[in-house]
């Protein structure tokens, strides 16, 4: 076990999209042999409830899976590095970084990356102060968090259970607002590093992924829609999504659920699901491109 991190506050931003609606918070003491139930993890979807209508996104943590089950090779350089932290000075810059910071924290989690792991909870500790929302998680929820830093199941678990305390802060402190722009902010880091690991490799399961996107991108501009007028950064980055959709209505996507499995050795869900993405060369790179635009005017 690495030494604990001092003090680490608020690792809320992967806990958005690595988390169920359902999950029970567990606050009895546990050891680190205790066993996480495995139902209580759900990599697949997350569940959201904004102004009394529900959306699901994919979790970016599903990408992050099916990347390396693809045996796509870990690449540092898609991430945001931790030193543009200091660039982030605005409410909106510091969440919408959150939320990429966060999807790259689930990146180098699923690669056992554990000291650039520590690097972006430092990050995250950061920004989460500089936003005032560093007090939403409670002590002991923290304390498991830091206590198994270095263990990618039993990490998840803990963060996946803080879904409800984060979600009922920002409601609770009118910041709805912030809330969307961590989740914008991890979608967007989510299908940079998925479209560009599908056009380097044209691996179909990766291209499928990308083509799931569709819907979920349709739900986030729903969600983002009611903060268009508020200022010119939200309008600005609601037209850029706006546009990218119209590259995603050139893609034939049909998909199939079937019941998800839980794997009792890795201890997280297996998607069974079925997708069927016809895309063409020019589209997915053009998805490719534009994502990459929209991403890069946003950690620069």
């Amino acid at each position: 076990m690495l030494k604990k991190i001092p003090s680490i506050q608020l690792l809320f931003v992967f806990i958005i999209f690595t988390a169920s609606v359902s999950c029970k918070q567990q606050t009895e003491k546990e050891t680190e042999a205790d066993t996480v139930p495995l139902r209580e993890i759900d990599t697949s979807t997350v569940l959201l409830k904004i102004n009394n209508t529900l959306f699901t996104l994919p979790s970016p943590y599903q990408a992050t899976y099916s990347i390396k089950n693809s045996n796509i090779e870990f690449n540092k350089t898609l991430l945001n590095p931790v030193n543009n932290v200091s660039n982030y000075t605005t409410n909106f810059q510091q969440a919408v970084n959150l939320g990429i910071y966060g999807t790259d924290l689930g990146y180098l989690n699923v690669y056992d990356q554990i000291p650039d792991v520590i690097s972006y909870f430092t990050v995250i500790k950061k920004l989460s102060q500089e936003l005032g929302i560093d007090d939403a998680l409670q002590v002991e929820i923290i304390d498991k968090i830091e206590n198994n830093i270095d263990n990618e199941d039993s990490l998840l678990y803990y963060l996946t259970g803080t879904y409800r305390q984060f979600d009922s802060y920002l409601k609770k402190n009118n910041r709805k607002d912030i809330g969307v722009l961590i989740i914008t902010g991890g979608w967007i880091e989510s299908l940079y590093i998925l479209s560009h690991s599908a056009v380097n490799s044209k691996n179909r399961q990766l291209i499928n992924r990308l083509g799931e996107q569709k819907h979920p991108l349709d739900n986030l501009i729903e969600i983002l829609s009611p903060y268009y007028y508020q200022s010119e950064e939200f309008s600005d980055l609601i037209d850029s999504l706006v546009d990218l959709a119209y590259e995603f209505d050139g893609i034939i996507y049909s998909y199939t659920y079937e019941e998800p499995e839980i794997n009792p050795e890795r201890k997280h869900t297996l998607i069974k699901s079925k997708s069927n993405v016809i895309i063409s060369e020019y589209h997915l790179k053009t998805i490719a491109n534009k994502i990459s635009s929209i991403r890069n005017n946003i950690i620069y």
